[in-house]
């Protein structure tokens, strides 16, 4: 039930699963987080052990009341983030869509009477979806009387209609807001991979990252590096056997950013490889499109009788799984491949 006054309840356990800290990351399940905590409006906001908002940069024009034109672009980026954490979370579209109405209005209120950069950040716990936006004004939220016909001062009164429960922090520089689970969407895969978004923090055995110019080399480039590193790193006992077959998969990522992004030449795609703790490795690539259109279909086609292959098809063939998510300054595209036999 939405609250509609300071003081009214929502209770939430939790069990914190990262939507968007960056990107979607590995998730925890059963009795993992804090105890469960009462969710009230004009309190704290329920906290985890998890550190990590997103950053977004204040455009300097960007003041109490007026938003610069640059400013305006960070909702739907917030908005793309937040919704690739869930789809490959296997959250239903009703959650979904609750969730982009709550993250814009949330992130543009920020940008509109904060005074700082703006944080988001979004968690699972086992019972909710759990918000959270920092401006750095201590000047706390206030739920005005408005129509939702009017022009203004009508956020808050939508997040208070959405959200089953929303309030603030102490000190008035955070807004969150929770929405209940609901049932997962059947066509989702539960067991997609989810982009990791931060390789150094990982739990990995070895990570290595190189950048790449924004031309016609780099793919060629991405494969070189790509069989140099894993022919130095990869040991017989870590079960991966073809390095050509792994660079190839490094080159398709690289050729698909650069044939995708439309980058300038003095652009630079980030490229990162690491063999984690658990045996897979991963290679990825950044690049500065958020979107990735028709990502479904490309990950899922197969070519038809005499029709060339497509790059990611060849990198699926290898072995890959392919996800990707949004960042703040772009996407991630993301190759996690097991090894033909687990070392023992």
């Amino acid at each position: 039930m939405p609250p509609t006054a300071a003081g009214q309840v929502g209770r939430v356990a939790m069990c914190p699963t990262y939507v968007a800290s960056v990107v979607p990351i590995h998730g925890t399940s059963g009795g993992t987080g804090p105890a469960p905590v009462a969710a009230i409006v004009g309190a704290d906001a329920p906290t985890c052990s998890h550190p990590g908002f997103v950053s977004f940069e204040r455009h300097r024009y960007s003041t109490a009341g007026a938003i610069d034109e640059d400013d305006l672009a960070v909702p739907r980026r917030a908005r793309l983030m937040v919704r690739a954490g869930l789809r490959y979370r296997g959250q239903s579209d009703e959650l979904i869509q609750s969730a982009d109405l709550l993250v814009t209005e949330l992130v543009t209120n920020a940008f509109k009477h904060g005074r700082d950069d703006v944080g988001v950040r979004a968690y699972l716990t086992d019972t909710h979806l759990l918000i959270e936006v920092r401006d750095g004004s201590p000047e706390v939220p206030v739920l005005r009387d408005a129509a939702l016909d009017d022009e203004a001062g009508r956020g808050l009164l939508l997040v208070s209609a959405v959200a089953d429960a929303w309030g603030f922090s102490s000190d008035g520089t955070t807004t969150w807001c929770s929405l209940p689970l609901c049932e997962g969407n059947e066509n989702m895969d539960p067991g997609a991979v989810t982009v990791i978004s931060d390789l150094g923090c990982a739990e990995t055995k070895w990570v290595r990252k190189e950048e790449f110019r924004a031309t016609h080399l780099a793919a060629g480039n991405a494969y070189r590096f790509t069989r140099v590193y894993l022919t130095a790193y990869l040991n017989p006992d870590d079960g991966f056997v073809d390095i050509g077959d792994l660079a190839t998969i490094g080159r398709v990522l690289m050729a698909n950013a650069f044939a995708h992004t439309e980058a300038p030449e003095y652009a630079r795609f980030t490229m990162q490889w690491a063999l984690l703790q658990t045996g897979e490795l991963v290679i990825q690539v950044r690049d500065s499109r958020a979107e990735f259109p028709d990502f479904d279909k490309a990950v899922s086609w197969e070519p038809a009788e005499g029709e060339r292959p497509r790059s990611l098809w060849t990198a699926r063939r290898l072995g890959a799984e392919i996800s990707y998510a949004p960042t703040d300054a772009g996407k991630i595209v993301q190759a996690l491949i097991k090894p033909r036999a687990l070392p023992a």
